[in-house]
């Protein structure tokens, strides 16, 4: 990502800092690892959602990654005007723009195929009942031996404060290059 892309941010957080939750786009470094734990090669994985795509740091190396292949990435971005830019960058993707509480309408009927949901929203910023219903759509879209996969900036909190009733915590990994550092963490559906 570019001085384009994080002039960008920095303007979005500085609109709204709660719902932007990032003063620049994800390091490279952590959307390799957000990518790598998926866990599963592309052609195995099934349909892939990003939640809050921002810029398209993460959907970069979902894409590199072949996530994006045969249209079975979709990415989720409440900013219309990222929409437009993520369609841009991104033609092999599908652009969703909505809310990550509504993840089963927006993809609509290939919601069933949805294997991993890899996220970036700031959780932690976000209002208590939007992260109970994002929780909820969560495990309600998941099949069984589907993958979470968030990070943080607040290397502090507990993963269990997120609420999952039938999501458990498999691992946990640190990012210290990317600003500010980050902790990604993954569930699985059980």
């Amino acid at each position: 990502m570019g001085i384009v892309d994080t002039a960008l941010m920095l303007c979005r957080y500085v609109a709204s800092p709660r719902r932007t939750g990032a003063v620049c786009p994800s390091s490279r470094f952590l959307a390799r690892k957000m990518t790598a734990s998926i866990g599963r090669e592309a052609k195995d994985c099934g349909a892939v959602v990003e939640l809050g795509a921002g810029t398209g740091a993460i959907t970069s190396e979902l894409v590199k990654a072949g996530y994006a292949t045969e249209s079975n990435l979709y990415c989720v971005e409440f900013d219309s005007s990222l929409c437009a830019l993520l369609e841009q960058k991104f033609p092999s993707a599908k652009i969703l723009n909505g809310s990550a509480e509504n993840i089963r309408k927006l993809v609509g009927e290939d919601s069933k195929n949805i294997a991993t949901i890899v996220s970036g929203l700031p959780l932690v910023s976000l209002p208590k009942e939007c992260v109970n219903n994002i929780v909820a759509e969560v495990e309600n879209t998941l099949p069984k031996g589907g993958r979470f996969i968030q990070f943080t900036y607040n290397l502090t909190r507990s993963p269990e404060s997120l609420g999952f009733k039938s999501m458990r915590h498999i691992g946990a990994s640190f990012v210290v290059l990317n600003i500010p550092p980050a902790r990604i963490d993954i569930f699985e559906k059980i």
